[in-house]
C-alpha cells in the first residue's frame, strides 16, 4: 500500500538545474542535471548556491538545493537524518515562491516551482507515513503544476508531472476501488494518457528526459510487472550514469523479474565492490548493503549455489539488525530468513528449517510470509 500512495503522491518529478557562471543557460542547466543524477551533491549545491547568490528573491536556486536534498533522502530513504535539513529547505524555496507570486500571480515558473517542491514534500511525507500532509501536499501540487501548464503549455518537462498523476490515480482506483472515497475531491486520472505523457517527455522534455525515463523504468517495473520494458528504460539510465545507485537497482530488479540469474548475480556483487571500495556516492551504507547482499543470496540460490546463497542471506540478516527497528522487520529480512529456511530443507536439515520458520512466524508479515513460513514447516518443500 505505501508503494501506492508513493507513485500517486508522487505527482512530479521534476529535473535538477545548476548554473555556473561561464556556461548559458542551458548549458548550466544541463551541468546541473549531470551532478545530481552522478550523486555530486556538494558540486550540485555549490551551481545553486551561485544561482541563488546572483538573484536572492529568484526561487529558482531555492528550489533545487531542496531537491538535491531531497536525492540524499531517495537514495537511502530508511535515512531520516537529513529529513530536518530537507525541510528547511523546502520552507525557504515556498516562502521565496510565495514572494514573488505577490509580486505576479501569473508567473508560470514559479507556479511550476511551488507546485514542484509542495509534491516533492508531499513524497517524502509518504516515506514517513504521514498520510494526511501527504495527500494535501499531493493535491495541492498537483492543482499548481496543472496551473502552470494551462500558463504554459508548451512546457514538455511539465507533462512528467501530469503523466505521473494521470497513471498514478487511474491504476489505483482500478486495483483498489475502496481507494475512491480518498480520491473523491481529484481530478480522475487515465493510465494510457499518463503513459503517453511520459513517453512524451522521456523524448522531447528539455530538462526532464532522464527523470521521465526513470519513472517509465519505476512504473514497468513495479506496477506493471513488464520487466522487459523496464529494462529497456533502466539500461538507458545506466548507460547515461552508470553510477547512479537507484538507477542500477532498477536495471538489477529487471534481471530479478526475467529470471536472468547469472546477470543478476554480477551486476549485485559489483554494487558491493562498490561499496567496499568507495568508488561511488551513495554505496557505502547499510541500506544499500542490505538490498545488494539480499538479492545476491537470492541469485545464488536461484542457480543452485545453495552455500553462497546461505552466507549472503546471512549477511543481509545481520544487516538488518543493525537497520530495522524491533517489530518492524524488513522485507529483506523476512525473505532472507525464509529464503534461508528453504535452503535447509533442501540440504535435508529439517531441524535447522523449523527454527527459522517458527522465527518467522513471530515476524512482521509481508506478503503471505508466515502462511508460506506455517505451510513449509508442515509439509516441507513437497
Amino acid at each position: 500500500m505505501r508503494s501506492l500512495f508513493k507513485l500517486l503522491i508522487l505527482l512530479i518529478f521534476l529535473n535538477f538545474l545548476g548554473f555556473s557562471q561561464d556556461l548559458s543557460k542551458d548549458e548550466q542547466i544541463s551541468k546541473g542535471i549531470d551532478h545530481v543524477y552522478r550523486v555530486q551533491f556538494d558540486s550540485a549545491n555549490a551551481m545553486f548556491q551561485n544561482l541563488i547568490n546572483s538573484d536572492p528573491k529568484d526561487p529558482t536556486g531555492y528550489f533545487f538545493q531542496a531537491m538535491s536534498e531531497w536525492w540524499k533522502m531517495y537514495i537511502n530513504k530508511d535515512d531520516r537524518s537529513n529529513d530536518d535539513n530537507y525541510l528547511s529547505k523546502v520552507d525557504k524555496c515556498i516562502k521565496v515562491c510565495e514572494e514573488r507570486l505577490d509580486e505576479n500571480e501569473n508567473d508560470a515558473w514559479v507556479t511550476f516551482l511551488l507546485g514542484g517542491v509542495i509534491g516533492y514534500r508531499g513524497f517524502m511525507n509518504v516515506m514517513r507515513d504521514n498520510w494526511l500532509k501527504a495527500i494535501d501536499d499531493g493535491k495541492q501540487g498537483l492543482n499548481l503544476v496543472q496551473k502552470s501548464y494551462e500558463m504554459n503549455p508548451s512546457n514538455k518537462d511539465a507533462t512528467l508531472g501530469l503523466g505521473i498523476y494521470n497513471y498514478a490515480v487511474d491504476y489505483v482506483v482500478e486495483r483498489y476501488p475502496f481507494l475512491k472515497a480518498v480520491l473523491f475531491f481529484f481530478p480522475k486520472g487515465n493510465k494510457e494518457l499518463g503513459l503517453s505523457q511520459l513517453r512524451d517527455c522521456a523524448e522531447n522534455g528539455k530538462f526532464s528526459k532522464t527523470e521521465a525515463n526513470a519513472v517509465l523504468a519505476f512504473i514497468h517495473l513495479s506496477y506493471e510487472k513488464n520487466y522487459v520494458e523496464a529494462e529497456k528504460y533502466s539500461a538507458k539510465l545506466i548507460a547515461l550514469y552508470p553510477q547512479n545507485p537507484v538507477f542500477e537497482r532498477f536495471l538489477g530488479k529487471c534481471y530479478v523479474g526475467l529470471n536472468r540469474w547469472n546477470e543478476g548475480l554480477n551486476l549485485y556483487h559489483n554494487m558491493l565492490v562498490k561499496a567496499d571500495s568507495n568508488m561511488a556516492a551513495g554505496y557505502n551504507n547499510n541500506y544499500m548493503r542490505r538490498e545488494a547482499n539480499y538479492y545476491e543470496g537470492l541469485c545464488h540460490s536461484r542457480m543452485n549455489n545453495l552455500d553462497e546463497a546461505l552466507r549472503f542471506y546471512g549477511i543481509t540478516m545481520e544487516i538488518c539488525r543493525t537497520t530495522d527497528k524491533e517489530g518492524e522487520e524488513s522485507p529483506y529480512y523476512v525473505f532472507a530468513a525464509l529464503g534461508s529456511a528453504v535452503i535447509y530443507d533442501q540440504k535435508g536439515n529439517r531441524t535447522e528449517a523449523i527454527k527459522l520458520y517458527d522465527r518467522i512466524l513471530n515476524m512482521r508479515d509481508i506478503d503471505n510470509s508466515r502462511e508460506t513460513a506455517q505451510k513449509f514447516k508442515e509439509k516441507g518443500l513437497n
